[in-house]
């Protein structure tokens, strides 16, 4: 299609609503992307296969009849990727701001285990990752487990307890500078972090930092490297058994939005400190094709809530 021309679509389009009503369908549209391809056709001549594969390139469109979003959150993100890593930006606020993350930090840390251990590996329960600060884990001194069995409570239950114990594995401290190697990496200029929970420090000092828009950018490496995540992010319970096959726990998703779209929701991350407030990232399939929709909110004083009024926004806001 000539430049020409989809400017012309681009523009004609931008100003349907003043006479398309919300209820409209795409009949009329298709119409005139027609004609403003082939001048010459007369109706009887449209294609509709050709003119449905033409308009889906589109989408999703803005209808600008549902007014802006309004959200209380420090920051946050909408955006659609599909699989070819093409990104479309649907909603935005102070989105390269950098904030705390707290235990979306959680993502890195998993990312980080994922690439420099076996799934099989033993994990021996320390006096430190015991006393880390947080009730979720239920960790006794002395208890063994497999990696793969503790990515669960550390994604589901966010427990720092096993975040610090995944990480002595390699070494608190080498274990951080490698989830900093992997924010660099990825490209994520903005984030960076000081341990491998997102707890705020005791004392006063940097924090686990970042954007919505690096935390897009990890989210969507994460979708194409790390189905595992997914999985244990989109699972709503899980029997946690020791190594040598006692049961331990059931571990709980603290995902409250879980069951809100349950034939779209690949999966998301929460996170909350005194500092960074209430933080998640919710991926979503586009309800209209393959493609993810990668929703992040930062500092928020009710992420659930805020975060079901990005959704609807959007479902609302866009022809899909």
């Amino acid at each position: 299609m000539a430049k020409s021309t989809k400017f012309f679509l681009i523009a004609l389009f931008l100003s349907l609503p003043v006479w398309w009503g919300v209820e409209r369908k795409l009949e009329d549209f298709f119409f005139w992307l027609e004609i403003a391809k082939n001048p010459p056709l007369s109706v009887a001549t449209i294609n509709p296969e050709l003119l449905q594969k033409e308009i889906k390139k589109f989408k999703p469109i803005r209808n600008w009849q549902i007014e802006d979003l309004k959200i209380e959150a420090t920051s946050a993100i909408a955006v659609e990727i599909d699989d070819k890593g093409t990104r479309k930006v649907l909603f935005q606020k102070e989105s390269g701001e950098v904030l705390p993350i707290a235990s979306i930090s959680k993502l890195m840390t998993a990312l980080v285990v994922l690439e420099n251990h076996e799934l099989s590996q033993i994990v021996e329960i320390s006096k430190e990752a015991v006393a880390t600060e947080g009730e979720s884990g239920k960790l006794k001194i002395g208890e063994i487990f497999k990696v793969q069995d503790l990515l669960y409570p550390l994604l589901m239950e966010s427990s720092n307890d096993v975040a610090q114990a995944l990480s002595e594995l390699t070494g608190e401290q080498a274990f951080v500078n490698l989830m900093n190697f992997e924010a660099e990496n990825l490209g994520l200029k903005n984030t960076s972090f000081i341990n491998p929970t997102g707890l705020d420090p005791e004392t006063a000092g940097p924090l686990n930092s970042s954007t919505a828009e690096d935390l897009v950018k990890l989210t969507s490496h994460l979708l194409k490297t790390q189905p595992l995540i997914w999985k244990i992010l989109a699972t709503p319970e899980f029997d946690l058994y020791s190594s040598d096959g006692v049961y331990h726990h059931k571990v709980l998703n603290n995902n409250k939005l879980l069951k809100d779209w349950p034939e779209r929701t690949v999966g998301a991350k929460t996170g909350y400190t005194d500092k960074a407030s209430g933080c998640i990232i919710l991926v979503l399939k586009n309800p209209d094709s393959d493609n993810f929709l990668i929703n992040a909110i930062l500092g928020s004083a009710d992420r659930f809530e805020e975060m079901k009024k990005l959704v609807n926004w959007l479902d609302q806001a866009y022809i899909w």
